[in-house]
């Protein structure tokens, strides 16, 4: 029998310390043959199997990683049903680059069937879904999983509002084609839907959307007077017509356009702004490069961040956003060039400093141009991010170099002395069973980080718990 089933700990020693493509390998191996379930259970595997799949992705080793992801499917289905959404998300991200939708279907099942569970990982898949204009899957999942994610206890308030999102602007644009065929929208089952996702729904609403969807126009004037007014409708008024002139010009659903407005809204709206900031658009749209460093810092700063490409959907989707904005006079020459020259900076040095595959990201190609930018600028960049690819590197042969977390421990609590005993105030007071020389174990070795059961979003809803803090009911609001 091998050793990974008489002595795991034993055979974790020997793999903690070889070398990943010897650690891929063993790996490979073991799972090409099934494992109870409640061992892998139990020895907490899916952290390895994590790893190694972190390993292959890293090194943006696509066959490998897929092929990897397959075995673990078809060798051990039971485990693989439980932990999916640690795995999924690969080979949907790539189905999407190679606009082979249909590859997706049986993960995308999988979230539909368990969204409360894996809701910190479909929550960034449905972001590539709708940056990938992939309207039908991105709704068909919204649908299905709104309510489960809205009722559920296990979550916090309003963790169903992406979802709701998807399916308004699947709704608008059914009203768009609707209105174009010169048919008549049924008005009364578009306002319970609406209602039943906490939207508004108002005649003066139904009356906007219509004037809007036809291609009425509004005088920059009065959209200017109307942001200074009442600069929610303002914005909800431009997002509309955001989606219309994006479907008009580069063939996109409002599924996509709007996933690209609100990831640029949400930066903008994210600033403190004062009063005279929102009195005037050109004030509103107006931003410099300090403030863009900041919010994409801290969006993608974490080298754990799991919103990467709400990242790169507001840097791309800057110059698309601004073009609507000027074609709509809402704002100022002068405010659109030092957006746009602000952003093209912007994009620059990221590109300099990335390092990681950029096909991930290339989504932001299906948007089409944006006006600044020349065909051949376009089109180098289209091939900057897509021939990333094929930029692959083997696993190393080289041994994992073993911690020291002796050392590695002595030296954090020598630290942490020697701040208390030059700031005493900080010092907690000493128990009075506690033993000053007291050292720890010779051998002490953190185990093993136990990969988190409970999601951050379901993490925080268990913080709630006990303060009496209930779930507010949503008051209608605008589809923007």
């Amino acid at each position: 029998m091998s050793l990974f089933f008489e002595d795991f700990d034993e055979w974790y020693e020997a793999y903690e310390t070889a070398s990943p493509l010897e650690q891929y390998e063993i790996v490979l191996g073991i799972v090409s043959s099934p494992i109870p379930l409640d061992y892998a259970v139990e020895t907490d595997f899916v952290s390895i199997l994590i790893e190694v799949q972190g390993l292959l992705e890293g090194n943006n080793l696509l066959e490998h990683a897929l092929s990897f992801i397959a075995t673990l499917q078809k060798q051990q289905p039971a485990l693989y049903q439980q932990e999916f959404y640690y795995f999924d998300n690969f080979p949907i991200r790539y189905a999407l680059f190679s606009r082979e939708l249909s590859l997706m279907d049986e993960a995308l099942a999988r979230y539909k069937q368990d969204p409360v569970k894996s809701i910190d990982e479909l929550l960034p898949i449905l972001d590539d879904l709708r940056f990938y204009d992939a309207r039908e899957q991105a709704a068909d999942v919204s649908h299905a999983v709104y309510q489960p994610v809205a009722t559920s206890s296990k979550l916090m308030g309003y963790a169903e509002d992406d979802f709701g999102a998807v399916i308004m602007a699947d709704m608008l644009e059914q009203t768009y084609e609707t209105l174009r065929q010169g048919n008549t929208v049924d008005w009364e089952a578009w306002g319970k839907e609406s209602v039943s996702l906490g939207f508004e729904n108002t005649t003066e609403l139904q009356q906007e959307i219509v004037q809007i969807l036809t291609g009425e126009t509004t005088p920059p004037s009065a959209l200017v007077t109307l942001f200074q007014e009442e600069p929610e409708i303002a914005l909800r008024q431009l997002s509309l017509r955001f989606n219309v002139k994006m479907a008009a010009q580069n063939q996109l659903s409002f599924v996509c356009s709007q996933a690209i407005w609100s990831a640029v809204i949400g930066f903008l709206g994210e600033r403190q702004l004062s009063k005279k900031q929102l009195s005037h658009p050109d004030r509103f749209f107006d931003f410099d490069l300090k403030a863009l460093d900041r919010y994409i810092g801290r969006l993608m700063g974490n080298l754990f961040s799991f919103r990467q490409s709400m990242g790169f959907a507001v840097i791309w989707g800057l110059p698309h956003v601004y073009d609507v904005l000027r074609a709509e006079a809402v704002i100022e020459e002068a405010v659109y060039d030092s957006v746009i020259a602000i952003t093209t900076d912007f994009q620059t040095q990221m590109l300099e400093n990335w390092s990681d595959p950029l096909w991930r990201f290339s989504f932001v190609h299906c948007w089409g141009k944006p006006n600044h930018q020349t065909d051949k600028d376009f089109a180098d960049e289209v091939q900057r991010f897509a021939g990333t690819i094929d930029d692959s590197e083997p696993l190393s042969s080289e041994p994992t170099e073993n911690l020291d977390w002796d050392a590695m421990l002595t030296n954090m609590a020598e630290d942490i002395s020697q701040k208390l005993s030059q700031n005493p105030e900080f010092a907690s007071p000493r128990s009075s069973t506690s033993n000053p020389t007291e050292q720890p174990p010779a051998n002490l070795k953190p185990p093993r980080t136990p990969k988190p059961r409970k999601s951050p979003l379901q993490e925080a809803k268990a913080l709630e718990k006990g303060k009496g803090s209930k779930k507010k009911k949503k008051q209608g609001k605008g589809f923007s």
